[in-house]
């Protein structure tokens, strides 16, 4: 299993991306991330992503320095 980050989340690609990772058997979303809409849950900007990946948006400068330190 590889845990995966997606950084801008919330743009097109990033929840297109999201809902590739989902059905990926090998893949485990870890970590999403916008500047814009940091601290909200995907799931409230995508409906069609509730229930599927409803994890909380997080600040991509903050999810770095807690992956790189």
């Amino acid at each position: 299993m590889v845990k995966v980050s997606v950084i801008g989340a919330t743009g097109y690609a990033g929840a297109e991306l999201l809902s590739i990772l989902n059905r990926h058997p090998q893949a485990q979303l870890a970590h999403i991330t916008s500047e814009s809409h940091t601290g909200k849950k995907i799931s409230e900007l995508y409906p069609h992503l509730r229930g599927i990946c409803d994890l909380t948006l997080g600040a991509t400068c903050s999810m770095l320095k807690r992956r790189c330190a």
